[in-house]
C-alpha cells in the first residue's frame, strides 16, 4: 500500500448568534430562557433580568443610584472611555453687504479712509444730527405754545375746610 495524501479542509469557526435582550432596569443583557416580562398597563413589554431588578422597577427605584447598573455607570463616567475630538470650526468670512442708503463701494471707500478722514466726517455727521435734533425741538416748543394759546388756565381749588361735604 501506497501512502496516498488526503487533503483536509479545515473547519471554518462558526459562530451562534444568540439574540439577547436588554433589561429595562438594568440594561445588562438577558439569555434566551432567563429574565421575567412585565407587562405595564398602557402595554409595553419591559424584559427584566431576574426578580431583583423587576422588584426595584415595581418599588419605582432609580437605576441611576444604584451602582450595580449600567445607568450609574452612565452618569458617573465609569467604564468606556471614548475620547471625543472636537470638530474644527470652519472660519467665517466676512463679507460687507450694502445697507440701505449706502452701496458696498461707499462702505469700502470709507473702510479706506485715514483715520483723521474717519473722525472729521463722523464729527460733521454727530453735528448735522443735533442740529436736526434742536430744529425738531424747537419746532415742538412753538407747537406747543401755539395750543396753551388758545386755553385759558383752570381755575385755582380753593379750599373751603369742609372736608368733601
Amino acid at each position: 500500500l501506497i501512502p496516498v495524501p488526503v487533503l483536509v479542509a479545515e473547519p471554518q469557526s462558526i459562530t451562534m448568534v444568540v439574540k439577547t435582550l436588554v433589561c429595562a432596569f438594568s440594561e445588562l443583557r438577558v439569555y434566551p430562557g432567563h429574565g421575567k416580562q412585565f407587562v405595564r398597563r398602557d402595554g409595553q413589554a419591559l424584559v427584566f433580568l431576574n426578580s431583583k431588578c423587576l422588584s426595584l422597577y415595581k418599588q419605582k427605584k432609580k437605576p441611576g443610584q444604584l451602582t450595580w447598573t449600567q445607568a450609574w455607570r452612565r452618569l458617573n463616567k465609569k467604564g468606556k472611555t471614548i475620547t471625543v475630538t472636537r470638530r474644527r470650526n470652519r472660519k467665517t468670512t466676512k463679507f460687507v453687504r450694502a445697507v440701505t442708503g449706502v452701496t458696498k463701494a461707499e462702505i469700502d471707500a470709507r473702510r479706506r479712509a485715514p483715520p483723521s478722514a474717519k473722525a472729521s466726517s463722523s464729527a460733521k455727521e454727530i453735528a448735522a444730527i443735533k442740529e436736526r435734533r434742536r430744529k425738531a425741538r424747537a419746532e415742538r416748543r412753538r407747537a406747543a405754545k401755539a395750543n396753551n394759546a388758545g386755553r385759558r388756565a383752570a381755575p385755582a381749588a380753593r379750599n373751603t375746610g369742609r372736608r368733601g361735604r
